[in-house]
């Protein structure tokens, strides 16, 4: 993706801690964010809130953690830090279900589902416990965490990238065997 020009002087601004470049961030992608939370059947107290925090979650990114965005622009990895905060919010609340489903406008939709788990969760459930503690927390750190299999490596004693994949796919068939009992 090519970047433009403004959009590094942005960057390099936030990473300065410019709280003007800040508030420009702030009332530049707050409709266009408050509309992407919306497809979330969000109400506009909670959408506010998730902003908010994104806000937070963004400046502390640039500010503190001097982030470099080499592959994205400002505005999508601002979504993508509130996509994150409102999967958050409904995984709180325990009363839906994630699920994916592309749409035309290539937002993904989140279905209401039953609180108790299905017998593929339940299954699930048993299998893991089953499994040994490192096939467990490598699993929990791939599939949970999202973790790449680089940070999974940072992470764990693991001595090479090639050793994470194949003990991962190892836990894996182990995991696809036990529930498929």
């Amino acid at each position: 993706m090519d970047k433009s020009i403004k959009d590094i002087a942005l960057q390099e601004e936030l990473r300065n801690g410019n709280k003007n470049s800040l508030r420009k961030v702030y009332v530049n992608y707050r409709d266009d964010f408050l509309k992407y939370a919306f497809t979330y059947n969000l109400s506009e107290t909670d959408a506010l809130d998730i902003y908010h925090d994104t806000i937070i979650a963004f400046n502390k990114s640039f500010a503190i953690n001097k982030t470099v965005l080499e592959k994205s622009s400002v505005k999508t990895y601002l979504f993508g830090i509130g996509k994150n905060k409102i999967y958050n919010h409904f995984k709180k609340s325990k009363k839906i279900v994630l699920v994916k489903d592309q749409k035309e406008d290539g937002y993904d939709s989140i279905s209401i589902e039953s609180v108790e788990p299905t017998m593929e969760q339940i299954a699930l459930s048993k299998a893991l416990n089953k499994i040994s503690k490192s096939c467990r927390t490598l699993l929990q750190l791939f599939y949970l965490r999202n973790l790449s299999i680089e940070e999974i490596l940072k992470v764990t004693d693991y001595k090479d990238a090639n050793t994470v994949s194949s003990h991962k796919s190892r836990c894996m068939k182990k995991l696809k065997e036990l529930v498929g009992k």
